[in-house]
């Protein structure tokens, strides 16, 4: 019997087998809940799912308003609120990092904004959601780890175009990214730090 030529396949399915690859790739290890709110993110955000409707004005709902909003909403508002700012920032930060480089906020803007509404997300819902507050945890502590991820992801996806060593570079710059330094490195260039005179 002939091989068919496309896989059947869902997203989930789809999006494991990648994230499991790049985490092997990366010798990033999780535990099984974190790793499975990382496949439902990437296979929601290709859906479709991502940040509430912006606010006349706005193309879409700026990370810090989205923020704001959350603290002066009501505790499960805030909650959701908190896990839509830090998921839509570490999928952007993966997916879409060399884009960020040409934007007013930088990866270093997403970065800090996903890290900060895992961060509270997990502290202010610790005794109502059990698992979740150690995924959110987790994180929030290991967020440029987990966009490097979900980055090699995108790339195996060939959903984004190669990067520059330039932009390689920049990235490594911006959130000393310890993949960008491996990338570079494995393109004969060995990243210094401003004034130390040493490899990072």
């Amino acid at each position: 019997m002939a091989e068919k030529l496309v896989r059947e396949e869902s997203p989930m399915e789809f999006f494991k087998e990648q994230l499991e690859r790049a985490m092997e790739h990366q010798k990033v290890n999780t535990s099984a809940f974190t790793e499975h709110y990382l496949v439902s993110l990437l296979a929601g955000c290709v859906r479709g799912d991502g940040l509430p409707a912006p606010d006349p004005g706005y193309d879409e709902m700026p990370l810090a308003l989205l923020y704001v909003q959350a603290l002066q909403s009501s505790r499960y508002e805030r909650a959701r609120l908190l896990r839509t700012m830090g998921d839509t920032a570490l999928f952007v930060s993966g997916f879409f990092a060399d884009s960020l480089n040409r934007t007013l906020v930088g990866l270093s803007y997403y970065r800090a904004m996903g890290g900060e509404a895992y961060a509270r997300l997990s502290r202010e819902e610790r005794s109502l959601m059990g698992y979740q507050a150690g995924v959110f945890e987790e994180l929030s502590g290991r967020f440029t780890e987990f966009a490097d991820v979900i980055s090699e992801v995108s790339e195996a996806s060939r959903l984004v175009s190669d990067r520059s060593v330039l932009q390689l570079y920049e990235r490594w710059v911006q959130t000393g990214s310890r993949r960008s330094a491996v990338l570079l490195a494995e393109r004969g260039i060995a990243p210094v730090g401003p004034g130390d005179g040493r490899a990072h």
